[in-house]
């Protein structure tokens, strides 16, 4: 369960003492680098300038780099006190260059991370305290992370250490990949993840966080290096596209195909085929590329769910649908043949109710006309009855007079 709000630590408390141990070890890295003489080119893996635009282009680190942050970062956390829970994570070059979203252990927020999206405080190691957004159905941070990555300028194979020590609080050291082995305190107040940020990215990056992860400690895995963005020499008329394997998809002169799913492309292919058009030529020049990522995974999302529609989907699912691929057409995103389909779905699903519930609301005003009409008539028959009894009455009457006046008229004088 989640740890409960400590005070702020003192000179003697454990986190001023796992500070000094923070800082040994990093001295001792530091001369066991020093003695073992490490053999990877600084001049490859060191980034002399951080631009966090094109970070993604710099010579991604080797393995023995990344395996020496992660040994020094072990021993951070090795060295932190037992009742502050606490873990490790590398970074992958999703978490520093594209979407900058950071995802938690799955297992470590079981147990210790609220059950609601909540505001998550990183203290570095001058004890300056950064809000970031924890997304619980994400398992992550969101807004703050970005801007975490570039102030601290982050590379990947950098690994992390989270001590958490208040709710909901982390302590971060960084051990760098880069060959100086810093152990720094570090974090930052951030933006809004844009809503086009790899999403399929990010769960494959938690899978396999689930799978490596060891109690508190995130194994890196080496497999999940991508190649990457590069630019298009040229674009293929779609006409002349013979299958999947001639099928690029380029926007603003990129080829994205590495930021989008196998299975995602293939979809996106089929779609692209069914209208004999890149559904994606016409998007604004200048668009994040991380956006046209997104709108292409959300087209290729909302095409599967209107495929999986039943009679039993309710208006407001269509609604949401038709208004998210307007936004698309709205940048430039080839959508009407879906919105086209959504249209006439609705039309079939909901038209013939609306007549339907028109036809019964005349039933009950006609029976409701029916039912005054009705008390009219009764009324009127009780008048007439009335009128009959008056009527039977006045002749009777007639009838005696008839008698009174002729005996009357025949009297005597």
């Amino acid at each position: 369960m989640a740890i409960a709000p400590q005070s702020k630590p003192t000179n003697t408390s454990p986190l001023t003492s796992s500070k000094r141990k923070a800082m040994e070890i990093k001295k001792k890295a530091l001369q066991k680098k020093a003695k073992q003489k490490v053999s990877f080119d600084l001049q490859q893996n060191l980034s002399v300038s951080y631009d966090p635009k094109s970070a993604h282009l710099t010579q991604p680190p080797n393995s023995q780099a990344k395996s020496a942050a992660m040994e020094l970062a072990k021993e951070v956390q090795a060295s932190l006190p037992s009742e502050f829970p606490s873990f490790v994570k590398p970074m992958l070059p999703s978490h520093v260059t594209g979407g900058f979203w950071l995802g938690f252990p799955k297992k470590f927020c079981d147990v210790h991370m609220p059950k609601h999206d909540e505001t998550v405080v990183l203290v570095d190691e001058d004890d300056q305290e950064f809000n970031t957004k924890y997304l619980v159905d994400k398992i992550g941070l969101s807004a703050g992370w970005r801007g975490f990555s570039i102030a601290h300028k982050l590379l990947e194979g950098d690994a992390l250490v989270f001590q958490l020590i208040k709710n909901w609080k982390f302590k971060v050291y960084i051990a760098r990949v880069n060959g100086l082995n810093e152990i720094d305190g570090a974090l930052g107040l951030l933006n809004l993840v844009p809503c086009g940020m790899n999403l399929s990215q990010i769960e494959k990056e938690r899978d396999e966080e689930d799978m490596d992860q060891d109690k508190s400690l995130v194994v890196f895995n080496q497999s999940e290096a991508t190649e990457g963005l590069r630019f298009s020499q040229s674009v293929v008329e779609f006409k002349n596209i013979k299958s999947i394997k001639d099928f690029n998809i380029v926007v603003d002169d990129l080829v994205i195909d590495s930021e989008i799913p196998k299975h995602f492309q293939i979809k996106y292919y089929d779609l692209c085929r069914s209208q004999n058009m890149y559904l994606h030529e016409n998007l604004l020049k200048g668009l994040n590329v991380k956006l046209a990522v997104g709108i292409i995974l959300e087209t290729v999302t909302v095409s599967d769910a209107i495929k999986a529609c039943k009679v039993t989907t309710t208006r407001d699912d269509f609604e949401t649908w038709d208004k998210t691929l307007k936004a698309f057409e709205e940048v430039g995103m080839k959508v009407g043949f879906l919105r086209g389909r959504i249209g006439k779905l609705v039309g079939l699903l909901f038209e013939s109710s609306e007549v339907l519930e028109v036809r019964r609301n005349e039933q009950v005003k006609a029976k409701e006309e029916l039912r005054v009409f009705n008390d009219k008539l009764f009324r009127v028959k009780e008048v007439i009855k009335n009128l009959d009894f008056e009527i039977e009455s006045l002749k009777m009457k007639g009838e005696k007079l008839e008698l009174v006046f002729c005996k009357e008229a025949n009297a005597p004088w």
